[in-house]
């Protein structure tokens, strides 16, 4: 057998679990929806259906159990997903990171529509975390899927990229149709910017197509149907904000000021550790070597008991390498990101907390700056175990997608809570 096709035993272990995990929340949230009370039901209803469903807008109310609940499933679904995708032959690059950037997008806009009201009754609850999450993973899978299927099909590589292409379009299309009838059928202003930013949409894999030229078609697959969902997304944004006098938005116009602060502090972080790790990730790229990720069929305790001049070169590296890995400064600006905008919206704008940990955090001092404090210790934390792990290389799924799990709970929030801003919602 490949390599890369063979299961770690605790990938087999978490597999299991998470699937009687599901099978017994399934059986809990049907038995409960016909009214036959038992305490599977009871438990389920009580930590995790009811605060979705009594919320109509923001995050779904938290609680110690939901919260325990879904760090630990998110971190079983981290390890589950990466031996699917290392079985699949996935790409387990940062290119892949970079591909799936524009669905962390995606969930924030989603989430901000839902903030302003504008989804009807049946899509609200969706856009809800942790529905949006999972919802999100869908659409991620639906477009990986179409990807995949044309990937390894027999088709020429030109047909290939045309493929590609189509089914984008079709993806973008059918989120438009669903959610544009959604929105249309609740709000009482005009629509028009969103079919406008829609149509933008439907051609974006063609307009966008050189800027995917280093991705493969699964890749290329996930990336235009990202970007294609956040232009209808935030076409709905842009009606909203046109049928409303932003000058009447609260702490107008400190809340666009608070906007640029958020999104502008991690952008110039990104690009900063970007510069800084270039050079010292290119020479060892010129090696076919990435820091972090060992060679084939070689474990970590024999790395470290490896003495060789090439193992010299990484170490030495490897720190400054690091900085220029999307897998590290992604995530890392995503923290940063979340903790400036909880700090601002908290503190200036009169927000509040409802995770129950970070709540805990910011009434430590009274103040969410020990928040932000809190989420830039984290950031330092992620760089410091990318600068140091070692992945074997069929781990390299595993490392993927542990940075993509941090970056998303930092950056999602944080793009949401400006979003919130900005609307004055």
């Amino acid at each position: 057998m490949n390599v890369l096709e063979e299961w770690y035993d605790y990938e087999r272990l978490v597999i299991q679990a998470l699937a009687v995990i599901m099978t017994l929340f399934c059986i809990g949230a049907f038995l409960g929806s016909m009214d036959f009370s038992n305490p599977l039901s009871d438990f389920v209803y009580k930590y995790y259906l009811d605060p979705i469903i009594g919320e109509s807008t923001g995050d779904s109310g938290y609680n110690m159990v939901n919260t325990m609940t879904y760090g630990i499933v998110l971190a079983m679904f981290v390890v589950a997903m990466s031996g699917w995708l290392r079985h699949l032959g996935v790409d387990g690059s940062d290119r892949t990171l970079l591909a799936l950037l524009p669905f962390v997008l995606w969930a924030a806009l989603g989430e901000i529509v839902e903030d302003a009201e504008m989804f009807g009754e049946f899509f609200s609850a969706w856009f809800v975390s942790p529905g949006v999450h999972f919802q999100t993973a869908a659409w991620v899978i639906i477009a990986g899927w179409f990807g995949y299927s044309i990937h390894n099909s027999d088709s020429s590589d030109e047909e290939k990229a045309e493929n590609v292409k189509s089914a984008s379009m079709i993806i973008i299309f059918t989120q438009f149709i669903i959610y544009a009838n959604s929105i249309d059928g609740k709000v009482d202003f005009d629509i028009s910017l969103m079919l406008i930013f829609s149509m933008i949409a439907f051609f974006s894999p063609h307009i966008l197509e050189s800027s995917a030229d280093g991705f493969d078609n699964i890749q290329r697959t996930v990336y235009f149907s990202g970007i294609g969902g956040c232009l209808v997304l935030f076409g709905a944004i842009a009606s909203y904000l046109s049928s409303i006098d932003i000058t009447q938005i609260d702490n107008y116009p400190y809340n666009f000021v608070a906007m640029v602060v958020v999104i502008g502090f991690p952008v110039v972080l990104c690009w900063f550790m970007l510069e800084q790790g270039r050079e010292a990730a290119a020479e060892l790229e010129s090696q076919g070597i990435i820091a972090g990720i060992l060679p084939p069929g070689m474990n970590e305790d024999e790395y470290m008991a490896l003495e060789s001049e090439q193992k010299t070169l990484i170490e030495s590296l490897r720190l400054k390498a690091t900085m220029a890995y999307p897998v590290a400064f992604l995530p890392v600006a995503g923290q940063l990101m979340d903790g400036v905008a909880t700090y601002i919206g908290i503190d200036f704008f009169g927000y509040t907390e409802k995770h129950i940990v970070s709540e805990a955090v910011v009434q430590l001092f009274d103040t969410a700056l020990t928040f932000a404090v809190l989420k830039l210790g984290i950031g330092g934390v992620v760089f410091w175990f990318y600068s140091m792990a070692n992945f074997e290389y069929r781990q390299q799924h595993l490392r993927l997608l542990i940075g993509l799990a941090l970056m998303v709970v930092g950056m999602a929030p944080g793009l949401r809570n400006v979003g919130r801003l900005m609307l004055g919602v």
